[in-house]
């Protein structure tokens, strides 16, 4: 009774103590909730978090680093630009420890993004790459990883590692397609990069399906910024009929957008065009009022372009000086220098990588090797122990041999007294036994005589079984000859007939399958031609199936009546459905 109320108490406190683990704190719960708001509305996510700023002091260091890490994302979404990376340099500090893998992934993608808004793109890509080894280990935020690839693409491309871009915006289309979400995006990623390889033809590709996707969706408004990039796009690779297309699905009040992107799509296109006057005005707005210099470089370009075709002399002069001095302000040895340290940073990764995971192989080789030398170790402890237990085993068996061979000559001896006493005995009997070889002699005589009459009866029995069997064969003949001339004409009684046949699993002769073949043909005179038509040529066995189906035989029972394995009429019967959905 007693260890019935342990085991009682035990349970409850087990049962409590599930209670308590499987409790999740509140303030976590509120922090997710305004996680989801800020993905739609970041602005208003921050100043709810910034109303939990008191209550987050009396929390655990897990939750405080959560609210952190939010605060960060939140302002990443409301594309508020940091100004250090003390924050999540500390974050990652505590959740590299602390964290679950998802944490690991988010806040390592956050760090990318940091030093992304920080112009330091070596860390941002290392942060990046390290953000998508946790999202391959296991449980991970699948749109947080597409939003890794895409980042990792733009920086790729913008220090002109065009080939690591083109890899990038494949893995986030991919990463697309597998949770259902918009391709156009990542398409475009993809025909940007190839463009800048110069290659012309998987870059229209990707330009096409984006803009096809965008032709199907329902509301072309969201997409007007993406058109405009690919207005540029088709401008530049001289697709004409394309440019017009997607200058068709831009809103007209675009056209007086005065933004940089919009000037020089613009004006690529009426380049493309051959409209210089309007190509020359969307330049213009470019080169006087923008002040990034990577686009005022690519509009005084175009204005050289445009004003030396025209044989405008000074006007070509003034805008190739500007594009000189664009060109010394923006430092393409920099960029290339950039390129060369993100190259290097990407090789230090993928090396880490590899030695990472040469290092596991080793442990797992050395654990191995320790086990199977354990192993080793007991079947040869287990090995000596079962020889020991035999060799004891077996002495056993050799004195329990001779005690048994002692009580084998006691044995012996008592039976060769017992033998002599029944000589004597049988010499006594053996007068008896012969005046009863006497009587036993006639006996075999009458035997004799009695196993001649069986053999003369049985001779005549199987006579008579052969001739019963005979009549039987004969009967059944004439049986089936009156069936045939009685349903010779009617060719839906034969029908039903083979149909009864098939469900008393009764094998048919040859001749049944002709008056079958006779009887289908009379009742579809259409049916063999399709037949042939379809399948070209059948063999026997082929046709019997078919004609069955065509009857109606269940196509369990066609086994039994042709002798057919089931996969053999299954996939026949496949054929006859082809044929009738020809007819």
């Amino acid at each position: 009774m007693k260890i019935k109320k342990h085991i009682i108490f035990l349970l409850c406190m087990l049962c409590v103590c599930l209670s308590f683990s499987c409790s999740r704190n509140p303030m976590l719960d509120e922090l997710e909730r305004i996680k989801g708001v800020g993905d739609k509305n970041p602005d208003m996510a921050l100043s709810m978090l910034d109303s939990l700023e008191l209550e987050i002091r009396g929390e655990n260091e897990y939750v405080k680093n959560k609210y952190d890490l939010l605060r960060i994302r939140l302002n990443d979404k409301a594309e508020h630009m940091p100004n250090s990376d003390i924050m999540i340099k500390n974050l990652i500090a505590y959740f590299k420890n602390n964290g679950s893998n998802e944490d690991k992934q988010e806040v390592f993608y956050y760090a990318g993004s940091v030093y992304r808004d920080l112009h330091d793109t070596p860390r941002a890509l290392t942060n990046f790459l390290k953000s998508i080894d946790y999202a391959n280990r296991g449980k991970c935020d699948s749109i947080m990883l597409r939003n890794t690839y895409s980042d990792i693409n733009y920086l790729q491309y913008l220090v002109q590692n065009y080939k690591e871009a083109v890899k990038m915006a494949k893995k986030e289309y991919e990463m697309c397609k597998s949770l259902g979400t918009d391709e156009v995006l990542p398409n475009l990623h993809i025909g940007s990069s190839y463009l800048a390889l110069h290659r012309t033809k998987q870059a229209k590709a990707a330009f096409d399906a984006a803009l096809a996707l965008i032709v199907r969706a329902k509301n072309i408004s969201k997409y007007q910024s993406l058109l405009i990039d690919m207005l540029e796009d088709y401008s530049d690779m001289k697709d004409i009929a394309k440019a017009k297309k997607c200058m068709s699905l831009i809103d007209k009040s675009a056209l007086a957008d005065s933004s940089a992107a919009s000037c020089m799509a613009f004006a690529q296109y009426y380049d493309a065009m051959g409209n210089h006057d309007s190509a020359i005005i969307y330049c213009k707005r470019i080169v006087d009022n923008v002040k990034d210099i990577t686009y005022i470089y690519d509009a005084s370009r175009l204005l050289f372009r445009i004003y030396e075709k025209n044989g405008n002399a000074g006007d070509a002069c003034k805008y190739a000086d500007i594009t000189m001095r664009m060109s010394d302000s923006i430092d393409f040895g920099k960029r290339q220098e950039m390129a060369a340290t993100v190259n290097n940073e990407f090789q230090y990764h993928l090396d880490e990588k590899k030695e990472h995971a040469l290092n596991c192989k080793i442990n797992r080789y050395r654990n191995l090797l320790v086990g199977g030398s354990f192993f080793m170790i007991l079947m040869v402890c287990i090995a000596y122990v079962l020889y020991v237990k035999k060799k004891n085993k077996d002495l056993q068996n050799i004195l329990a041999l001779s005690s048994e061979l002692q009580r084998v000559s006691e044995d012996d001896r008592k039976l060769h007294e017992e033998i002599e006493q029944k000589e004597i005995e049988l010499r006594n009997s053996k007068e008896g036994l012969d005046k009863n070889s006497i009587e036993l002699d006639k006996a075999k005589e009458e035997l004799q005589c009695v196993n001649e009459e069986l053999v003369i009866y049985s001779k005549r029995l199987n006579e008579k079984e052969q001739e019963l069997s005979d009549k039987k064969k004969q009967n059944k003949e004439i049986t089936r000859l009156l069936h045939l001339s009685k349903l010779e004409d009617n060719a839906e009684e034969i029908v039903r007939a083979i149909k009864k046949s098939a469900e008393d699993k009764r094998s048919l002769e040859t001749a049944d399958w002709k008056l079958l073949y006779k009887a289908v043909d009379k009742l579809y005179p259409s049916f063999k031609d399709s037949l042939f038509k379809e399948l070209g040529s059948c063999n026997e066995q082929q046709m019997q199936v078919c004609y069955l189906i065509h009857i109606g035989v269940s196509r369990n029972l066609i086994p039994l009546l042709t002798g057919l394995s089931r996969a053999t009429v299954w996939r026949w019967s496949k054929k006859y459905d082809r044929v009738m959905n020809y007819e």
